[in-house]
């Protein structure tokens, strides 16, 4: 499916367009206008689903022969699929590592889905998932390495565009990239002048070192952000995202925790770590920014693990 077939299918959607909000108070620290994209306000919490409803139409319509559908996932994208999965009646398993967010976990379930707990991170679970699925001769449906999950991201960068705002930045987390990849073409194609800006988490700096042609091989993922923990790139997408991206910015795992804090105390707004890795962005490299710029945050979701909620309530901000 194509970007405007994407575009008219996704805009059908009754919770399209997302909301796209100023956040005063926030705005007003950084002496900037800092607006937030809130893809937390989808019916799965993240902006997956937009690409997941692509997938299944893909598949749909070249009237492939499907038994069941098999993804691996650290929570949000294995619910997108799982949700567009039940949309088509399409069977569907889901593997997750044993960490995974239980509430993205039960998410998953209601879905119908079934979910397999196994490996000991996303890209672990990933192997498993790859390994049943030629067992069984299902189809696999890999992150990063499907164009619809690239193309629905690119919805998320039209709306931006069509609100009519001259964007300075874009501030846009990295996992395996479809998201980047996504909204970034769709600026890149509108002739914006605006700066596509990648956050990726040190605890997790795989995808930064791919994305500088540095060797990223025997890397740790061990990031609060599960949405961003990436292990193993995939490689078809970092070329992608290279294509588009301004600048990438490693940023301080111990800043997610208080960004979250901070998008509490001043946004009234609890966001996944995925999320706030763009304010902690914004703080940790401030001067990389002029004053009075304008900058979108992408909230990329908002089902934050319960486990999580006293040392953030707990947590200094960065504000």
């Amino acid at each position: 499916m194509n970007e405007l077939n994407t575009y008219e299918m996704i805009s059908n959607e009754n919770w399209t367009p997302t909301p796209l909000l100023k956040a005063n108070i926030i705005s007003d620290h950084f002496n900037s206008e800092i607006w937030l994209k809130r893809e937390d306000c989808t019916p799965v919490k993240s902006f997956k689903l937009r690409g997941a409803l692509s997938v299944l139409s893909d598949l749909v319509d070249q009237g492939s022969n499907i038994n069941k559908i098999v993804a691996a996932s650290a929570g949000n994208y294995g619910l997108a699929i799982a949700e567009a999965c039940k949309r088509n009646n399409i069977p569907c398993v889901i593997y997750v590592p044993e960490n995974a967010n239980e509430s993205k976990v039960e998410r998953i379930k209601l879905t119908g889905s079934e979910v397999v707990k196994l490996g000991n991170d996303f890209d672990d679970a990933k192997f498993h998932g790859k390994k049943y699925a030629e067992d069984t001769g299902d189809i696999f449906l890999e992150d990063g390495d499907l164009d619809g999950m690239h193309v629905g991201a690119g919805t998320i960068g039209t709306e931006i565009i069509n609100s009519g705002i001259d964007f300075d930045y874009i501030f846009v987390p990295i996992g395996n990239g479809s998201l980047i990849s996504g909204i970034g073409k769709a600026f890149k194609d509108s002739k914006s002048k605006a700066q596509i800006i990648g956050l990726i988490p040190s605890a997790s700096p795989c995808m930064y070192l791919a994305l500088n042609g540095e060797n990223y091989e025997n890397q740790t993922a061990d990031t609060i952000a599960d949405g961003l923990s990436v292990r193993i790139p995939v490689l078809a997408s970092v070329n992608r995202v290279k294509t588009i991206v301004d600048d990438i910015l490693l940023v301080e795992e111990k800043l997610l925790l208080k960004s979250m804090k901070s998008f509490i105390d001043y946004e009234n707004l609890l966001v996944e770590p995925s999320s706030a890795i763009t304010l902690a962005g914004l703080s940790e490299y401030r001067e990389k920014f002029p004053k009075n710029s304008k900058i979108c945050f992408i909230i990329t979701g908002g089902l934050v693990d319960p486990s999580m909620i006293n040392s953030i309530i707990d947590s200094e901000g960065v504000i």
